[in-house]
């Protein structure tokens, strides 16, 4: 579908070749020297699209963007920059631009991104960062919404780090269904389940006959992602040279079926995941750095759940849903209590866990088991003194008034109990909600 688009660059011989590329491929082109020209083309004509330069004279392409944004907020923007941008772009990001292309970006990669950019859109759930599926009041989940909310309104690659149990899978599943990409494909796949001799075939595709077993047609995970977005979790498993071939893909995006001379075209949005450091797994070797620079388009990292106790009340509820009578007192305390090594995904399953035992009825102590029982760790809060059930009911409640900042209604909702239960226990433990 053709476009109108707006080429900013103050090098001419730049300049020229996007504009020269884009009207080959049926768009209207039109260039710009600067920022200031830019805008004032923006006030002349209606345009579909901006691909803008950041370093220029007289007004660069930071400011243009912010600019754009304020005056015509439904425009995507694409910066170019050269490969040490990186601070600048993820700023560009933050201000409104939906891409970047690294100079000198070749015809495929102009062409993907302009076919990308012009299919778009943003969502009114991820634009002000409210995102449901990632549940918390924490500061650091909310700077996680604020960046799958960015992330979303994006087309850059996404890496995705944090322990196993953490919401990874979740994060990316909430990054595609609110992005431009929400129709398209999204495939998963955990590369610890590749065998090595296996990868092209997997990745790739194959034809029958391609090897022994081959007995039919094999479409790979990359022609099944073709359009949409490829969710790689434990990308650290693939061997180094595997990688490099992933790299390739990132690079050019041209696929070979194994067995096959034909090279087809894909255009995939990769998000990845970790539960390791990748600086560690860099100095390891076991990381490719070029391919953790590729896939960074945003890095999104996940707390452990025992950094965050004061989450756990929201999260427990909303995993009980509609279904049970709530927790008793002593039950939500113990849950706030856990050291929950398995994270997120531990805590789902003992909920649920516990409301089929308590069938239908409060879940309390007994229903939870081994979960309720477990020592803390010495990253949860710790009360002074010994752990008794008394002192482990008064952090319970206290985390609720914190995360319901004082609101008792909330905060008993939280708790499974009801407001004149929370009032008696907060006389009862001597909290004072103001200074707690």
């Amino acid at each position: 579908m053709a476009a109108r688009v707006l080429v900013v660059d103050d090098e001419r011989s730049a300049r020229e070749y996007l504009t020269l590329l884009l009207t080959a491929e049926g768009h209207r082109a039109v260039g710009a020297a600067d920022g200031v020209e830019a805008l004032l083309a923006l006030e002349a004509e209606p345009f579909d699209l901006v691909i803008a330069d950041l370093r220029m004279p007289r007004l660069d392409g930071l400011e243009l963007v912010q600019r754009v944004k304020q005056r015509w907020s439904v425009l995507p923007v694409i910066v170019i920059t050269a490969e040490s941008d990186v601070s600048a772009v993820v700023e560009a990001v933050q201000l409104g631009a939906i891409n970047y292309l690294v100079k000198p970006a070749s015809p495929t990669a102009v062409i993907d991104a302009v076919r990308k950019a012009l299919a778009i859109r943003t969502p009114a759930p991820a634009a002000d960062g409210q995102i449901p599926e990632i549940v918390g009041n924490t500061p650091r989940i909310i700077e996680v919404r604020q960046l799958v909310a960015l992330a979303a309104r994006s087309d850059f690659h996404v890496l995705i780090t944090g322990e196993t149990g953490t919401g990874k899978e979740l994060v990316a599943r909430a990054i595609h269904h609110y992005s431009g990409l929400a129709s398209e494909p999204f495939v998963s796949h955990n590369c610890a389940l590749t065998p090595r001799d296996l990868f092209e075939s997997e990745f790739f595709g194959h034809r029958r006959g391609a090897f022994t077993g081959a007995d039919r047609d094999h479409v790979g995970l990359l022609t099944q992602a073709d359009g949409g977005v490829l969710f790689l979790d434990e990308i650290e498993a693939l061997a180094p040279e595997l990688q490099a071939k992933l790299l390739r893909v990132l690079d050019d995006g041209e696929v070979r079926p194994v067995g096959s001379e034909d090279v087809q075209r894909v255009s995939v949005r990769f998000l990845a995941a970790t539960n390791r450091d990748p600086q560690q797994m860099i100095a390891e070797g076991t990381l490719r750095e070029d391919l953790y620079y590729r896939l960074r388009g945003f890095e999104i990292h996940l707390p452990l759940l025992r950094e965050r106790p004061e989450d756990v009340p929201l999260l427990a509820r909303h995993f009980l849903g509609g279904d049970g009578a709530g927790f008793e007192p002593d039950a939500m305390a113990a849950l706030v209590r856990a050291p929950w090594p398995g994270n997120v995904r531990e805590l789902r399953n003992a909920v649920l866990a516990a409301a089929a035992a308590a069938q239908g009825g409060p879940i309390g102590r007994r229903q939870l088991g081994e979960a309720a029982l477990s020592s803390p760790t010495t990253t949860a809060p710790q009360p002074e003194g010994t752990t008794t059930l008394r002192e482990i009911e008064r952090q319970a409640v206290v985390a609720a008034l914190r995360q319901a900042g004082n609101n008792r209604t909330h905060a008993a909702r939280m708790l499974g109990i009801d407001r004149s239960t929370l009032r008696r226990k907060i006389q009862e433990f001597g909290i004072d909600p103001e200074r707690r």
